[in-house]
């Protein structure tokens, strides 16, 4: 059973497929529906997905119409892109975590790196300085929920902050995100409270 809102929502969503063959951005469903928080749409937009209406993913346009009887496919990061973009999916923390989230940009970045399991992240903070990943910096993540031992990578603390950071696997119980920075220290977590969102695979900075 949906809200009205909801499904004032889930109307617009179909009716901007049906105009533009191809679902609408955040600040589209916005402009339409006359929400100017985005903070509120996401939730209609949670909402749709918890009762079956829509599954979604960190792509730019990554809402995806479902038969409110059909069982929605898995849950995880999928990203589905046009040739030689990269979705902008928020900033990332590379001092104290913030929270995650998502933006509704891409960079076009055909003479770098490319691929439907790639994204990028603006790097705020210094605790990667140490090797060469600086404030403001762009980082290039292959979406990944597995890392090998030292790997640097993106990943969420607690369900809800984001850090970049190296990651070491002390023991079944302890999992160690170590800063690049001489002057941090490293932070140790259960492994429950960590998930990983993809491994660095590339890097780049405007002058």
């Amino acid at each position: 059973m949906l809200t009205e809102r909801e499904q004032d929502t889930l109307n617009f969503i179909k009716d901007y497929i049906d105009h533009h063959q191809k679902p609408p951005r955040l600040v589209d469903i916005g402009a339409g529906l006359d929400i100017k928080a985005m903070g509120h749409i996401s939730r209609l937009l949670k909402a749709l997905e918890n009762k079956g209406f829509i599954q979604r993913s960190n792509a730019n346009r990554g809402i995806t119409l479902l038969n409110p009887q059909q069982s929605p496919p898995p849950q995880g990061l999928r990203i589905s892109l046009d040739s030689g973009e990269l979705p902008v999916l928020g900033r990332i923390a590379a001092g104290s975590p913030i929270e995650a989230v998502a933006d509704d940009e891409t960079i076009d970045i055909n003479a770098m790196l490319s691929g439907n399991d790639h994204f990028v992240l603006k790097v705020e903070g210094q605790s990667m300085q140490d090797v060469g990943i600086m404030d403001q910096d762009w980082v290039v993540i292959k979406a990944t929920n597995q890392a090998r031992q030292n790997d640097i990578v993106a990943v969420m603390i607690n369900g809800w902050e984001t850090t970049l950071k190296r990651i070491q696997f002390l023991d079944a119980q302890t999992t160690r995100l170590i800063p690049e920075n001489s002057d941090m220290e490293p932070m140790e977590y259960h492994p429950e409270q960590l998930t990983i969102q993809g491994v660095l695979v590339g890097q780049f900075r405007r002058y």
